[in-house]
């Protein structure tokens, strides 16, 4: 009895050596799910005062990722699925390779981060690597062009003064859109001709200094004492709507896209606020000016990145190769 004992107690402990261990939680399986990674990630970047745009765009890349590659735990993801992402965006939903790499930048650092947090173990992104892209056009107005958009605009009515000073700002001193909705009269030093954008508005975070054209700072100065005379003396806001409300996002796109149709426009030139933009920093190089200041004044933290619009100074290079040409006596 005691060694028939001794052969079932055996095969009880061999058997449960060949045995996986089984729980009542079994089918719950342990791991770090792509929601509990974002909320860690989130958390992070709270306490370090990301900026709530920032933090929406990184999760909204992240959740579509997950979307995009099926899987539900942000340990498992694997090398091979960034590259399936990467093509259903390209092939599928057919993104240019510019807007794949702003949306597989937002994840690649996530990970990063969770790699560098000890959250998780292995970053399967670590070897990925942005697409390789054509260089960026940069779309500018001719002159013709500018006077063909701004003489469609009704300054009679209040919407439209808003506007044409909304564009001249943008044309004048490089501003970006955003920028220009969330100007408040504060930030105007009507003394010194000078428009002062702080840190907490700007891209870079840096507080900016824009000088302004006499013409500029009169239609401005011009713009509020309207605003406040419509909608009393407490607006802040520099360019509002006929509530005097600030301005909703898209706005000032919109509406320079009318502007366009109007002028005949659309056929032959983007004309957006960047634009805009674009064609300050452009006439600035053509007019004399240099590109470091330029880089101060479009707020660029790269100067690689004020480098590009030298490219785009074309009828410099043509006037200077006439110059040269018309002293060149070699004749073959």
């Amino acid at each position: 009895m005691r060694k028939k004992n001794r052969q079932i107690a055996t095969r009880r402990r061999t058997g449960v050596m060949q045995r996986r261990d089984v729980g009542e939680n079994d089918s719950i399986r342990p791991g770090l799910t792509a929601e509990i990674a974002l909320s860690k990630l989130m958390m992070i970047y709270e306490t370090e005062n990301y900026r709530e745009k920032t933090m929406q765009g990184y999760r909204y890349h992240w959740e579509e990722f997950f979307r995009v590659t099926g899987k539900i735990f942000a340990d498992e993801v694997e090398e091979e699925d960034f590259r399936r992402y990467i093509s259903v965006l390209l092939k599928v939903r057919e993104l240019s390779p510019v807007t794949v790499n702003i949306r597989l930048t937002s994840v690649r650092a996530m990970y990063k981060r969770l790699k560098n947090e000890n959250i998780i173990s292995y970053n399967p992104a670590e070897r990925i690597r942005k697409l390789k892209t054509d260089e960026q056009r940069i779309f500018t107005l001719s002159d013709n062009q500018v006077r063909r958009l701004f003489a469609v605009i009704n300054m009679d009515i209040y919407a439209g003064f808003r506007d044409y000073v909304s564009m001249l700002v943008m044309l004048k001193c490089g501003l970006r859109v955003n920028e220009i909705d969330s100007m408040e009269v504060e930030d105007i030093d009507f003394e010194n001709g000078m428009l002062i954008l702080p840190g907490a508005k700007n891209k870079n975070r840096k507080t900016r200094m824009v000088p302004m054209t006499e013409k500029v700072q009169k239609n401005l100065a011009q713009l509020v004492t309207e605003t406040r005379d419509y909608f009393g003396a407490d607006v802040t806001h520099v360019f509002t709507n006929q509530f005097g409300e600030p301005l909703r996002y898209d706005r000032i796109r919109k509406r320079m896209d009318s502007y366009a149709r109007k002028a005949g426009l659309k056929d032959e030139v983007r004309a957006s606020p960047h634009s805009l933009r674009h064609t300050f920093a452009v006439n600035y190089l053509k007019n004399g000016g240099d590109i470091r200041s330029l880089q101060m004044i479009l707020g660029h933290a790269d100067l690689a990145t004020t480098q590009r619009y030298l490219d785009y100074t074309d009828d410099i290079v043509v006037t200077k190769y006439n110059e040269v040409n018309k002293k060149d006596n070699l004749d073959v």
